[in-house]
């Protein structure tokens, strides 16, 4: 395992402000209509992405990392108890400290996921959106608490209005036995879909408890787009969940994000995670290359093999892909979701 190096500091440390059901073939024909075929195999996908003949030579060159976290350091923020930071990447997880690392690896930009560390607090990464523009794009964390926040909380959060363009839903926030697809669910995934805005799908326990509930989801609302992240938690392909997740291709607005390698790779396995390969390959050639982006899941990935290691695992995984296949994932594609995002 390879230890975090924390031996860089924030010089500029950031100022923190604490504080009716379709069916699903009806679906997917909703959602063919709403955008002309990108592909003669799978119509509706232009409003996912745009296809990768019409890429520029700018955007596909530049390398952009899908999912990532930072926070506050410690001596800054007060943490709920139980929420801390692990303690060997509590002090180089800011913004600052990420910036230094991609440009280490020639990264130019990140989707930032709220961390479950700050919970429902979003001033910290609001103010790394507004503090680095051009660099970062964010994804907020939707509360489906009871008494929470929900739909009108996701409201004030998501653009236009607030500064977050994507969502993630944990089913592990959701009250217990409940699902995602409950009222608050609904209403949240509606809502994203209205704000153009992607939802993310932590599926940390197995796929297998939430595939017919993201299933049920995207039939019902087909203007909402999916990003499934990290491998949609399977371990490879002979994982059992590994045909639950190449069947949700057949949803022409789920995206999948090849990220954290080192979460879905067999016990023991390092760098360049062999296993990625297959996993990446069948990701490609199951939802097509405009549909699957690179991913590092920072910080944790300074205990793995190291950001720089990370960016360069499309082309060391054995995955085979092409030129422009691997310019769209490790990019071009979500420069494409959110455009303007970065510059």
């Amino acid at each position: 395992m390879r230890v975090a190096a924390c031996a860089w500091s924030s010089t500029r440390p950031l100022r923190l402000r604490t504080s009716p059901t379709l069916t699903r073939s009806r679906a997917r024909a909703a959602s063919d209509s709403h955008a002309s075929a990108s592909s003669p195999e799978r119509p509706g996908r232009e409003r996912v992405v745009a296809s990768a003949a019409e890429t520029t030579g700018s955007t596909r060159a530049m390398k952009l990392d899908a999912h990532l976290h930072v926070w506050p350091s410690p001596s800054a923020y007060a943490y709920a108890p139980g929420k801390e930071p692990p303690a060997g990447l509590a002090e180089c997880s800011t913004a600052e400290a990420l910036l230094q690392q991609c440009d280490r690896a020639g990264v130019h930009g990140a989707l930032i996921v709220q961390p479950i560390n700050l919970m429902y607090d979003h001033a910290y990464v609001a103010e790394a959106l507004r503090a680095h523009p051009g660099r970062f794009v964010g994804c907020c964390l939707a509360d489906p608490s009871v008494g929470g926040g929900g739909a009108a909380a996701l409201g004030d959060l998501l653009a236009p209005r607030g500064p977050f363009r994507a969502v993630r839903f944990n089913p592990g926030l959701w009250p217990e036995g409940e699902r995602m697809s409950n009222e608050a669910g609904k209403a949240m995934f509606a809502l994203a879909g209205e704000r153009d805005a992607f939802v993310g799908f932590m599926c940390f326990h197995g796929l297998h408890l939430h595939v017919e509930d993201i299933k049920d989801l995207c039939a019902e609302f087909p203007a909402t787009r999916v990003l499934m992240d990290h491998f949609g938690f399977v371990k490879g392909v002979e994982d059992p969940n590994w045909l639950a997740l190449l069947s949700l291709a057949e949803f022409p607005q789920v995206c999948v994000k090849a990220s954290a390698q080192f979460r879905v790779a067999p016990e023991g396995e390092r760098w360049p995670y062999e296993s990625t390969g297959p996993q990446l390959r069948g990701l490609v050639d199951a939802f097509g290359p405009d549909r699957v982006v690179w991913g590092s899941d920072f910080p944790y990935v300074e205990e793995q093999c190291g950001y720089e290691r990370a960016s360069e695992i499309a082309e060391n995984c054995g995955a085979a892909l092409s030129v422009e296949e691997a310019e769209a994932v490790m990019g071009g594609n979500l420069a494409r979701m959110f455009p303007g995002g970065w510059s």
